[in-house]
């Protein structure tokens, strides 16, 4: 009780300054104020336990006060100058769709003949294939930026809570140095191989999923995943925190008590616990949840959660007064609440929740009731916390986190296998990839469709921290009274725990029924492909990637769009989930929005013979194309091969071309089957268009309109193709205008279909007639 009260006194005191920048005096005048409603009699322990917390608060509010009056780093005067800095490396990568950004500790920066030393860190926006790991020494050339103020989102602020006043966006940038083999590296090129591993063993976004679950690296999962878990309440599954470890371990330690008995069921509880710790990289975030989540596993494990509150308090004073930030960071605030609620509020819910399955006909396992009340109460602690700082309460959250946290245990454990044994052996990984599919492909789609739903969350917009703390009053009193008192122990009649038992085997042996309806056929049974043509023009944004799937279900993959990320996100969407390979890569040209896609998926599957037009250009991405597809072929006018029936016939650019531009040296591909043809234009321009009609048939194909409807098409190749069908690949709002209304009008008699507005389009043939699919 006492270590209690001094981290309420503690916590009195970093409130005001946190949420007003109040004096650090503030909230021991609260704790003053309230003095006559907390010492009712005038014993002298009472009276100086009082005097501890008042000191408490003022310790407390003292030491935020003085960490946040630390002022800027140097980095900070010198936003909107060209500057060349030279720095550590001191974060891992975190990845973007076309860009990686680093954190970059600045041991000197040089402005105008300026050179300041030990400037602070910077955030550092760079190509996607740049990779670096901590302790690595670059030089960086560019403009030192001040964070932007995003709609809805204060990246500014929080950049600043992690000490980052500084961005530097696409620098040009040099390595200077590898760093000296170090714990913080090894622990990071070891959490890089695993999720390269997930990433050779899933498709996406099964695979960022994994990697978020398994050991917090969520940086892939797509904008709309990251929505859907928010509005469904299932974002913690995928972020390094305490609710999320604690949680873990409490569904671990209520599932293996009826199991192996309580004695020993904490011991897969820890296991999975410090196995979290190690793949996630033991970073302070990730010790703080593991800190959280031992502690509620020292109560549970004591028969009495609630016992583990005066060591969450303990947990409180240590983590702020080391580091002040924390009292500012969200992930921090989440964490402490739902370790609180777990600690107070779910053993009371439990014994309700038991209460009213008892009353009821049809027997319910206690493992239910108890992740019920885990996740109830999870959410409820937490709710205060999610209004103040994201202004979206998800409603559908208890429900949602109630059928997805057993799977989630599931999740957890075999992605890890997965990631474990992929790193060993590439088959090995893909099996064991087969079975994490499952339970990840479950959550995902838990999280998709509840979130939905048109009463998923509300958006009341952010409240205040008044507004929050004054929530939050109401439940710091029932969480007290719920520490008081132990609820009763119940106990089913023997009558009802052989149906609870006889209910667990049921939904046992459905459940691996159920998979085994799924899997099998998928799985086992030999893939028989489409049975058709089928054509996919992929929504990569603004560039070009194209799936030709034959009717034996051998797969051509025509350049890959701009991002490596997205390009895996859409291959995902239209491959088997078990199909971790490509039969044929073609480069059409090495241009960013046709290549940059490319080394990103050859780290994740099996690629065949690759093609290219036999041009080369100096970026760092035709570098990173060059060393991950050493064996190539050079594809020109004339050169043709067949796959299961079709034929794959490349009309430009002829041997011996030399282009202006590499637009004009293209490969464009005329793909038939029967009395069906595509011709894949990529982007050549009028000259190339006019000189290929002299040369070869383009009449009457599916086109993929070149250079992403832009106005560089001659009107003569336009019309002598008349294509039944017209696909334009552009990304929405891009800034270069594409399509132009010159060649929209050019293809006014044919459908046209626009991944910007239609998502990805879906052309199927079997040789005689076309249908085609959008995917919005």
């Amino acid at each position: 009780m006492v270590l209690i009260a001094l981290a309420l006194g503690w916590f009195a005191g970093l409130v005001p300054v946190a949420a007003w920048s109040a004096p650090w005096w503030v909230g021991a005048a609260w704790v003053v104020a309230a003095l006559p409603a907390v010492v009712v009699s005038g014993a002298r322990t009472r009276w100086r336990l009082a005097a501890a917390v008042i000191v408490m608060a003022l310790l407390g509010g003292w030491r935020l006060d003085h960490a946040l009056d630390a002022g800027p780093p140097a980095v900070a005067a010198f936003t909107g100058e060209d500057a060349t800095v030279t720095g550590t490396v001191v974060s891992e990568p975190d990845p973007g769709a076309i860009s990686t950004s680093y954190e970059l500790r600045l041991d000197e920066l040089a402005v105008n003949g300026t050179v300041v030393r030990d400037a602070g860190v910077v955030r550092v926006t760079l190509h996607q294939y740049a990779a670096f790991l901590p302790g690595d020494r670059l030089r960086l050339t560019g403009e030192i930026d001040t964070p932007p103020v995003f709609d809805g989102f204060d990246y500014r602020s929080y950049l600043r809570q992690r000490g980052i006043w500084a961005t530097m966006l696409f620098p040009r940038f040099e390595l200077l140095g590898a760093g000296d083999r170090g714990f913080a590296r090894d622990i990071v090129r070891a959490r890089l191989a695993l999720d390269r591993s997930l990433q050779r063993s899933l498709p996406e976004p099964e695979a960022s999923l994994a990697a978020g679950i398994a050991f917090g690296r969520d940086g892939n999962l797509s904008q709309e995943s990251k929505e859907a878990f928010n509005r469904s309440g299932l974002r913690h599954l995928v972020a390094v925190s305490g609710s999320n470890v604690s949680l873990v371990a409490a569904i671990t330690l209520a599932l293996a008590i009826p199991l192996i008995g309580r004695r020993r069921a904490w011991i897969p509880a820890a296991l999975t616990i410090g196995v979290y710790l190690l793949a996630a990289g033991f970073s302070p975030s990730v010790v703080r949840a593991g800190v959280m989540a031992g502690i509620y596993l020292v109560g549970g494990v004591a028969g009495r959660p609630q016992s583990g509150l005066p060591a969450l308090g303990a947990a409180l004073i240590l983590m702020t007064f080391v580091q002040p930030a924390n009292t500012l960071d969200v992930g921090f605030q989440l964490s402490m609440a739902a370790t609180a609620g777990l600690l107070t509020f779910a053993p009371w819910l439990s014994y309700v929740f038991e209460r009213w399955t008892l009353k009821s006909r049809v027997p319910v396992p206690r493992w239910v009731t108890q992740v019920s009340a885990l996740s109830v109460a999870a959410s409820l602690s937490t709710a205060p916390i999610m209004w103040a700082s994201f202004g979206e309460l998800s409603l559908v959250s208890p429900a949602a986190n109630l059928v997805v946290e057993p799977v989630f245990v599931v999740a957890f454990w075999t992605s890890l296998i997965a990631a474990v044994l992929g790193a060993w052996s590439d088959h090995l990984g893909w099996m064991a990839g087969i079975a994490a599919y499952y339970p990840l492909a479950f959550i995902g789609g838990v999280a998709s469709n509840a979130a939905s739903l048109p009463f998923a969350s509300v958006s009341p917009g952010r409240g205040s921290a008044g507004a929050a703390l004054a929530v939050s009053v109401p439940l710091l009193l029932a969480g007290a009274v719920a520490y008081r008192y132990v609820p009763p122990v119940t106990q089913a009649p023997p009558f009802t725990e052989r149906r609870r038992q006889l209910a667990n085997r049921l939904l046992l042996a459905g459940a691996g029924g159920c998979i085994g309806i799924v899997a099998i056929p998928l799985t086992i049974l030999p893939a028989r492909g489409p049975g058709q043509l089928r054509v996919d023009f992929l929504d990569v944004g603004q560039g070009d990637a194209i799936l030709v799937t034959t009717p034996h279900g051998r797969q051509v993959l025509v350049d890959g769009g701009p991002s490596g990320i997205r390009l895996a996100r859409e291959l995902g969407e239209v491959l088997p989930h078990w199909d971790r390979s490509l039969d044929v890569v073609v480069l059409t040209h090495p241009q960013e929005d046709h290549m940059g896609g490319l080394p990103g998926i050859a780290g994740r599957m099996t690629i065949g013979t690759t093609y290219t037009s036999g041009r080369t250009n100096g970026t760092l991405t035709f570098a990173a194309f060059e060393d991950r597809f050493a064996r190539r072929e050079v594809l020109a006018a004339g050169g043709r091969f067949t796959i299961d029936e079709v034929v794959f016939e490349a009309l430009w650019p002829p041997p011996e071309f030399e282009p202006r531009q590499l637009n004009d040296a293209s490969v464009v591909l005329r793909v038939s089957y029967g009395a069906v043809a595509f011709l894949l234009a990529g982007d050549i321009e009028a000259a190339a268009q006019l000189e290929m009609m002299s040369t070869a048939d383009v009449s009457g194909a599916i086109l993929k309109v070149p250079h992403h409807g832009s106005k560089t098409s001659a009107p003569e190749f336009l019309s002598a193709v008349r294509p039944p069908v017209a696909v334009v690949q552009v990304g929405a709002d891009n800034r270069f205008g594409h399509p132009h209304a010159e060649t929209l009008e050019a293809l006014a008699s044919s459908r046209v279909y626009r991944t910007d507005q239609r998502g990805r389009v879906t052309v199927s043939t079997d040789g005689r007639s076309i249908t085609v699919a959008t995917e919005r």
